[in-house]
This record gives C-alpha cells, sequence and structure tokens, in this order.
C-alpha cells in the first residue's frame, strides 16, 4: 500500500527511539516522529500561545492501541499521552503532555 512506504519512509528519515510503557503490557520501544511547535490564537483579550508536543509512530510498531494516560519517554524525558489521533492511513499521533 503506498501509505505503509511513506511512513515508513518518513519514520526512517525524521525518526528517533521512544518507548511506550502501557499499564499491563510489555514496554514497547518504537522510532516515532517527534514534534513541538507553538501554536497562538488571537482572543479578544489578546494572543494565547500554547505549546503542542507529539510522537507519530507507525500503527504496526505499537502492537495496538495507546490509551490516554500511557507513559512515553523520549529524548531522557516522561511524557503522557492526552490524546491518541489515528489518521487512518496507518499512523498514529500521540498527543503528549510532560509528566509531572
Amino acid at each position: 500500500m503506498f501509505f505503509d512506504d511513506l511512513n515508513a519512509a518518513c519514520v526512517g528519515t525524521f525518526g528517533e527511539p521512544a518507548v511506550i510503557r502501557r499499564a499491563g503490557r510489555s514496554d514497547a520501544t518504537v522510532t516515532g516522529i517527534f514534534d513541538r511547535r507553538h501554536y497562538q490564537a488571537d482572543t479578544d483579550d489578546g494572543p494565547v500561545s500554547t505549546l503542542m508536543t507529539s510522537l507519530a509512530v507507525v500503527d504496526a510498531d505499537l502492537g495496538g492501541p495507546v490509551p490516554a494516560g500511557t507513559t512515553v519517554e523520549l529524548r531522557g524525558l516522561a511524557f503522557t499521552v492526552s490524546e491518541p489521533r489515528p489518521d487512518g492511513q496507518g499512523m498514529t499521533v500521540l498527543l503528549l503532555r510532560e509528566a509531572r
């Protein structure tokens, strides 16, 4: 399938290792595309900026769903999945927030 090849090429070029720690399952080391970017929205009270952090992973590498609350470790940092967003084309973007 076209998207399988495209997804593999993107992850192979831009990916980095991450560990997915799901409750009741073995840890999974995957390669994903880490992204952190600022988003700004203008409101009546002025601009509001937020930092969006995500990890895009090939579904086949995940070995099943990654529910909200799952821990992801990468770049020496720990994150919690706030929302998984499957794209319907063989990848899932995990929205992350820094673990406390």
